[in-house]
């Protein structure tokens, strides 16, 4: 009974998730930013119910607890980035029942494929000994050597004068950093700031939570990156949904991104603004939806890439003069130098059509299998709170930049090397437990 009620209260958020989006698009979004590509050509009431059939599918299969880090790396693809890419094209393309439905259905099977994992089972694992204080010491070093390189690059100050213009911060960021120091702000950020959080949560340690918080916030008064300023929060979030070892992680993660949207939209009904919808609903929800469908869009007519801009360069020949991100940017956006960076599925169109949606997803099933595998005799929180943010960057990047420069080989290593205690929940253990080999410590 306790699961059909659960089955039934996600059901209802979803709704009202999807209300909420469609509702801050065409109220405050599209207004405001159709200049900037959010337009809205009123899609009919029979294109609207398609994609949220579309959007209800998944449900079916899904329940509402999450012990494994693969199922919460799905239920943010599906929150941010299947959602969006359901509702959002209807809203920009002409004809939505020409070949966007087969794109539809190609992103149904991906997320099929996803679930899926969260029912592998699992191979045994040997764990290389080391001491948890020898592999704190050994992050702590790791950390400060990311620290030296970005206080020799960008010195020690904070801006927070100008957080009121970001603009100003990025373009001084870009100015200053190179390749070294951007994966020094990428993985400190999203990977050590991270990790630092969740033990904090777990150990209950005030001091560890503030230094991640801390380190997110000088990292933003360089950046201007909004998206680390709301990292904080984000990982924050994650941890607090994934109490009593996400039994309920699914309602409570639902849940608040559903209530995020709704306070947004209501900060900017008082204000009579579309500042905090344009902050958290535009840019995390909607552009990755309206990207993808760019992105498909583009690279359903003309020359795909082949990943020859990347790893597979010295065997094809690159089509254009501009990396994909720039080619959508001009072209759709109107501005040369904006660098449109769209989610996992965007890039593997971008490179081989429905082959490359597949293939990257079956790429990601297989990743997060081998971590599920890792994090089986590992604290389930620290394991997911590790994988959360490089899984968000799966929003607006690819997934083989996503591998180095966002720290998911990152979070492997650490998740492989720090032995923690995996505390689980007794019901968990009663009627979910996980079958696998032994593993070894």
């Amino acid at each position: 009974m306790q699961i059909k009620w659960n089955k039934i209260l996600l059901i209802i958020g979803i709704a009202l998730y999807v209300y909420g989006l469609k509702l801050a698009y065409t109220d405050f979004i599209s207004p405001a930013f159709s200049y900037f590509g959010f337009i809205n050509l009123h899609p009919s009431t029979l294109e609207q119910f398609v994609s949220i059939v579309f959007v209800f599918i998944p449900i079916l299969w899904s329940n509402t607890h999450a012990y494994r880090p693969s199922r919460i790396v799905y239920w943010i693809l599906y929150m941010m980035v299947y959602i969006p890419a359901m509702i959002v094209p209807d809203y920009v393309r002409i004809d939505n029942f020409d070949e966007i439905i087969t794109l539809k259905y190609v992103l149904l099977f991906c997320m099929a494929l996803l679930y899926m994992t969260g029912y592998f089972k699992l191979i045994p694992v040997y764990y290389t000994k080391m001491k948890a204080k020898v592999m704190m010491l050994l992050i702590a070093l790791f950390s400060l050597s990311l620290w030296g390189i970005i206080v020799q690059t960008f010195g020690i100050h904070f801006n927070f004068s100008q957080v009121d213009d970001v603009y100003d911060l990025r373009e001084a960021y870009r100015d200053q950093v190179n390749r070294v120091s951007g994966y020094a702000m990428n993985w400190q950020s999203k990977i050590v700031n991270a990790l630092l959080l969740a033990l904090g949560f777990v150990n209950k340690n005030k001091l560890l939570i503030f230094i991640g918080v801390f380190g997110q916030l000088f990292i933003f008064s360089i950046t201007g990156q909004k998206s680390v300023a709301l990292s904080s929060v984000f990982i924050l979030v994650i941890i607090f949904c994934l109490r009593k070892s996400g039994r309920n992680f699914v309602l409570h993660f639902v849940y608040g991104i559903t209530a995020l949207v709704f306070l947004t939209m209501g900060l900017d009904l008082m204000m009579n603004s579309s500042e905090y919808t344009s902050l958290f609903i535009r840019r995390m929800l909607i552009t990755p939806g309206l990207l993808l469908s760019y992105y498909f869009d583009f690279f359903s007519v003309n020359p795909q890439v082949h990943l020859s801009h990347s790893v597979l360069g010295p065997f094809f020949n690159y089509p254009y003069d501009k990396l994909p991100p720039f080619l959508i940017g001009e072209h759709y956006f109107e501005r040369v130098g904006l660098a449109a960076n769209a989610n996992l599925w965007a890039d593997g169109f971008a490179n081989f059509g429905y082959a490359g949606i597949i293939g990257f997803t079956v790429l990601l099933v297989g990743i997060l299998y081998v971590y599920d595998s890792i994090s089986a005799n590992r604290n389930f929180v620290v394991s997911a709170a590790l994988i959360a943010m490089p899984a968000w960057s799966l929003v607006d990047t690819s997934l083989i930049t996503s591998l180095l420069t966002h720290g998911i080989v990152i979070a492997f290593i650490i998740n492989y090397f720090l032995k923690s205690e995996r505390k689980v929940d007794p019901l968990y253990e009663t009627n979910h437990r996980v079958k696998l080999g032994s593993s070894l410590e």
